[in-house]
């Protein structure tokens, strides 16, 4: 008797489903962009528990009859296609005909629907795969699906779903990809009875506007360039829009969502020269070209799509985007202002390229004295050998650091004894301490020495472990914690996702000294911050929290608190690359000595290293030995 068995539909289904529908954004995504190739002018969103209990889409599109909704639920059924040569002029999203099918196999699912020609609708209830209910209904012109208790008969699946914070914001980011490539749709999206969004039909920029604040209306350069391989137009953030988190960055083709490595790159070189240092950029650029020159079968979830003239694409790219950067004046090495419209057009068949012509200053005199001058060789510099011990330079600095810290304490001292009651320094403990006992190497490390031997501590990651803890207390109530109220309150912009993340952190937040409430969907207003927080811009502070903890929910399994305060301690904490004065050096060092665990950062690095009087002598013993 043979080994091999052709497994049944059921089982096929639930493991087909395993690769379409990986949790709840993915069912998301598969019923909104059916509702949009359905012809739907308006699309409702409603979302129960991020998902587990239910998804609902409503639409008013084209709907379906009595035999088109029986068949929508068999695995390969699909009205997009019909061969493999329609594989090569997609218009729509969805082709495969595998979604409805994998989605009912794992979950409760209700149709109603019903086509503008028909006077009834139908209803259908699909559990596990199998029709319980089928029959004629009375409903509005479209389709409604409502898909209740994803994986209740894959529990496994089910057990690895993350936190409801975390799958709405894959809900959230799926939605907001279908919106941005439709914004002549209209859509509403509700979680947990609470409106979410309400987008109406507009243009490009205005839907922009209305998904991410009336803050973008200043904020965009409109982009808009045209060739014989691909039409492209959106919009490119100012400056001042990136952040140094991965802020909105969409690309579109033929209206769907893909990401691409090669034409990021050429966005992101185009404008190297104006971003800060370690800031990405803002972006929407939609991309028209020709069906037949793109394969958007390369890919599971369809988010990768291969272009057939991508080495053309990525130089046109680059230089839209920089010309929409030197046009707006933003670049200051680069003058638009004689340079005529970029001109891509391609030389016909059979037609001849036009000559370069070549430009020359028929009065340039390389013996001129003047010209002479900036072309003159600089005068030489003796460079280092490579032969000579290069060690000076570092010790030089390190000695130089000892000897201001003894100068310090030698004043200091001096200052002591001139006071009354301080004849005898060593009577005196309280003020000794004020004495500086340690310095700081290459403004990163903090440099000690005491009974036990030699002691480096990491300042960043001691300030990180110090903070760390302090927030836990204070967000467990077991000390206060001191706020700052500011002199105006200041508004915070935050993205969809992260401002939903905020809002549902808002307790934790204020244990740890924030005073602040939601102004809208995704603004908050801020009127205290912790007194630690300083004179650093709440916006970035916040932004980079966000990103943090959205790090850390992919690396490290914590809970809220826990999260949050490493979030806030990795934020705040004195950098590598501070100057510290002798009296922050000690606070560090005194507050790191009360932590629970003093020798490993919340991230899981060392803290400090120690080495003792044995192994110093045995560093100098091996060094002459050689």
């Amino acid at each position: 008797m043979g080994v091999i068995r052709v497994l049944s539909p059921v089982v096929a289904s639930q493991i087909a489903a395993g690769e379409v529908v990986q949790r709840p954004a993915s069912v998301v995504k598969e019923l909104v962009e059916n509702a949009v190739d359905a012809g739907a002018t308006k699309v409702d969103l409603v979302v129960k528990d991020a998902g587990r209990t239910l998804i609902q889409v409503t639409d008013d599109g084209c709907g379906m009859d009595t035999d088109d909704a029986q068949h929508c639920f068999a695995r390969h059924a699909t009205s997009k296609i019909s061969s493999a040569d329609d594989l090569f002029r997609l218009q729509t999203k969805g082709f495969r005909g595998e979604a409805l099918a994998s989605i009912a196999s794992i979950a409760h699912v209700e149709l109603h629907t019903r086509p503008a020609d028909s006077e009834l609708g139908t209803h259908l209830l699909m559990e596990g795969a199998e029709c319980k209910l089928n029959e004629s209904c009375s409903c509005a012109k479209g389709t409604t699906f409502r898909v209740r208790n994803l994986f209740f008969n894959v529990p496994a699946r089910r057990n690895f779903l993350k936190s409801d914070n975390v799958e709405f914001s894959h809900i959230l980011d799926e939605f907001l990809r279908i919106v941005l490539a439709t914004p002549e749709v209209a859509f509403t999206l509700y979680h947990n009875d609470k409106q979410i969004y309400d987008l109406p039909k507009s243009g490009l920029k205005q839907r922009i506007i209305n998904v991410y604040g009336k803050s973008y209306n200043e904020k965009l350069l409109p982009l808009q360039q045209e060739s014989q391989i691909v039409r492209m137009e959106g919009f490119i953030g100012k400056p001042e829009a990136a952040r140094k988190t991965k802020g909105e960055q969409f690309l579109f083709v033929n209206r769907r969502y893909f990401r691409h490595p090669y034409f990021h790159h050429a966005i992101t070189s185009a404008l190297e020269e104006v971003l800060p240092a370690e800031h990405h950029p803002t972006y929407f650029i939609y991309f028209e070209i020709d069906p037949s020159k793109i394969d958007v079968n390369i890919h599971p979830t369809k988010i990768e799509v291969k272009f057939q003239e991508e080495k053309l694409i990525y130089p046109f790219l680059r230089a839209a985007v920089r010309h929409t950067v030197g046009m707006f004046n933003i670049s200051s090495n680069i003058d638009f202002d004689n340079v005529s419209p970029l001109d891509f057009s391609m030389v016909p068949t059979g037609g001849v390229p036009k000559q370069p012509g070549i430009s020359y200053n028929p009065n340039y005199n390389p013996f001129d004295p003047k010209t002479y001058a900036k072309s003159a060789p600089k005068p030489y510099e003796e460079k280092p050998s490579p032969f000579r011990p290069q060690v000076s330079d570092a010790w030089q600095q390190i000695y130089e650091t000892l000897k201001e810290n003894t100068t310090q304490a030698e004043e200091a001292e001096e200052v002591q004894l001139a006071l009354p009651g301080t004849e005898n320094p060593d009577e005196n403990p309280e003020q000794n301490l004020a004495q500086p006992s340690l310095f700081q190497w290459e403004n990163a490390y903090i440099v000690t020495c005491g009974a036990s031997g030699l002691l480096l501590i990491d300042q960043e990651a001691a300030s990180e472990r110090v903070l760390y803890e302090r927030f836990l207390r204070q967000m467990e109530r077991k000390e206060p914690a001191p706020v700052q109220q500011l002199l105006f309150p200041e508004s915070v912009n935050l993205s969809p996702q992260d401002a939903e993340t905020v809002k549902d952190l808002l307790k934790e937040f204020k244990g740890m000294g924030f005073d602040m409430e939601p102004f809208g969907r995704h603004v908050l207003v801020v009127r205290g911050v912790p007194a630690d927080l300083l004179d650093q811009p709440v916006q970035q502070v916040l932004e980079q929290m966000m990103e943090a903890y959205k790090c850390n929910l992919v690396s490290m399994k914590w809970g809220r608190k826990n999260n949050l305060a490493c979030s806030m301690a990795r934020t705040m904490c004195v950098k590598k690359g501070k100057v510290l004065s002798s009296i922050e050096m000690q606070e560090i060092v005194r507050q790191l000595s009360l932590c629970g665990t003093p020798a490993v950062s919340p991230s899981g690095g060392k803290v400090f290293l120690q080495f003792s009087p044995a192994e110093v002598q045995k560093l100098f013993n091996e060094r002459q030995k050689i």
